[in-house]
Formats: C-alpha cells, sequence, structure tokens
C-alpha cells in the first residue's frame, strides 16, 4: 500500500527547506507546538526524493510505499504576481469563449436571417470559408 504525503518546500538561503505537516511530535520545550518533520533539498528536482527519505526514517517503512505531493511556499510578490495572472488567464479565457460564441452567432445571422453563402458571410466577417463553416457546424451543436 502506498501512502500520500502533501510536501511544502521554500527557498531556504541557498537550499530548498522542505516540511511534511502530516508528520508531528511534540515539543519538548514548547508543550503545545508540535515539532515538523523538515528536511533539505539543493535543487527542486531533489526535493521528492528526499523527502520520501525523511518519511521512510520517520514513519519507519520501506521508502517504495511512500508517495509525495509537492508544493511550493513563494515569497508574498511572487505569490501575488502568479495569482494575478492565472485571474487573467481565466478572464482571457472566459472572454475568448465570449467572442467565439458572439462569432458564431454572426454567422448564424448571416447565414439563416440574411441568407448569405458561406463565401459571403467569410468576406463580410474577415473569415475563411472554412472558418465560417466550421463555426456553422458548432453551432448546430
Amino acid at each position: 500500500m502506498i501512502t500520500n504525503y502533501d510536501v511544502v518546500a521554500y527557498r531556504d538561503g541557498k537550499w530548498w527547506t522542505f516540511e511534511i505537516p502530516a508528520l508531528t511530535s511534540p515539543s519538548p520545550n514548547t508543550p503545545g507546538h508540535p515539532i515538523v518533520a523538515m528536511g533539505q533539498a539543493r535543487t527542486v528536482a531533489d526535493i521528492a526524493e528526499e523527502a520520501r527519505d525523511v518519511i521512510a526514517l520517520w514513519a519507519e517503512v520501506d521508502e517504495s510505499s511512500v508517495s509525495v505531493e509537492v508544493s511550493y511556499r513563494l515569497p508574498p510578490a511572487v505569490q501575488r504576481a502568479l495569482d494575478d495572472a492565472k485571474g487573467l488567464d481565466a478572464a482571457g479565457r472566459a472572454a475568448l469563449d465570449e467572442a467565439a460564441a458572439l462569432r458564431r452567432d454572426a454567422v448564424r445571422q448571416l447565414r439563416t436571417v440574411s441568407g448569405l453563402s458561406q463565401a459571403d458571410s467569410a468576406a463580410v466577417l474577415g473569415l475563411s470559408r472554412q472558418r465560417v463553416q466550421q463555426l456553422e457546424a458548432t453551432t448546430r451543436q
């Protein structure tokens, strides 16, 4: 049986430090504050392997029975930029979807309401005849 562990990694000087939140033990010096299993890796590529080693030692299991999912704690400015970029990507995809729907509607109106041919519709809309054909086909679905 394979056990999955979440691993959180962050840059710490020249090293990547990682924590394994599922593996804790009580702190002997500060009751109520657990000690979290941690480790270090020189590169991002090494984090998963190093984390599996730490987990295998901590949990006293074979390393082959351990699977890890690594996430990264980024500096706040980097995380904000990444979140903003993801938001803009989503808004851009939504705008493209809306534009495609409007384009399909324009083709439908020209073809069915105005009775234009595919070639004339393509010329009026600035599209290729093949694209008008595609838009018309997706309108029917």
